[in-house]
């Protein structure tokens, strides 16, 4: 095959799929109007049944009425005959035979369209049958579709609420990592501003009970006093207990 030909194959495919994603698409659609189409037939199916009812009644009434003449003009030969008139008696025999040839024309095209009806009648009671039985199935098709249609919107809905669910952790999960920096951020600035101070190796050694309190109260200080003034007094005593007076 030529390019060419190949090309115009792969566009008559393309064109193919095409036509069937539309009619796929609006299968329902096509699906009532097949519908609609096949019910405007059979209405005139019914309308043409009804028509050849019509008929094939007519004819039965001009047999019946052909028949009912030929039995009068039976009678009326036979009363020619006795009368001696065996010419009127011949005419009434020739109308008798023309009557028995339309009837028995009339019979056969009567049986003929009575069979037409029987077929016909058939038909039109297997086709409403059918076509009940398609209302049934495209009712059903409508509804699954319709089920269809309802689970996937809660499933696009479920799957759009998982979706924000999880942004939602995702911003709460940054929040929780951004506090937890800026936490950082501040007990280390803390630690460093503890040790340019000093304050850190004082808390340090307090914890570890080594040195003294910083700070003095009043006692401490008056208790320091007279421990620095003890050594003085007694130096100014002499080895007898004898307090020197200064020059």
């Amino acid at each position: 095959m030529s390019v060419w030909g190949k090309l115009f194959t792969a566009m008559r495919g393309g064109a193919n799929e095409a036509a069937e994603s539309v009619a796929d698409k609006q299968a329902l659609r096509i699906l009532d109007q097949e519908i609609r189409d096949a019910e405007a037939s059979l209405r005139k199916a019914r309308s043409d049944l009804a028509g050849i009812m019509a008929s094939n009644k007519r004819m039965a009434r001009q047999i019946e009425d052909a028949r009912q003449k030929e039995a009068r003009d039976t009678e009326s030969a036979r009363a020619a005959l006795q009368a001696g008139r065996e010419d009127l008696a011949r005419g009434l025999a020739d109308r008798i035979a023309t009557t028995r040839q339309e009837v028995h024309r009339d019979q056969g095209e009567l049986e003929r369209m009575q069979a037409s009806q029987t077929q016909m009648t058939r038909a039109i009671q297997e086709t409403e049958h059918r076509l009940q039985q398609m209302r049934r199935e495209v009712e059903n098709v409508k509804a699954n579709e319709s089920l269809i249609k309802a689970q996937s919107a809660i499933a696009h809905s479920q799957s759009g609420v998982n979706s924000k669910l999880g942004n939602a952790m995702d911003s709460l999960e940054r929040i929780r990592r951004r506090q937890d920096e800026t936490r950082g951020r501040i007990e280390a600035g803390a630690e460093l501003a503890a040790l340019e101070s000093g304050s850190d190796l004082d808390r340090q050694l307090a914890e570890a009970g080594i040195g003294g309190r910083s700070s003095s109260s009043a006692d401490d200080v008056l208790a320091q006093i007279r421990g620095d003034s003890t050594p003085a007094l007694e130096q100014s005593r002499d080895p007898l207990g004898i307090e020197r007076k200064s020059n």
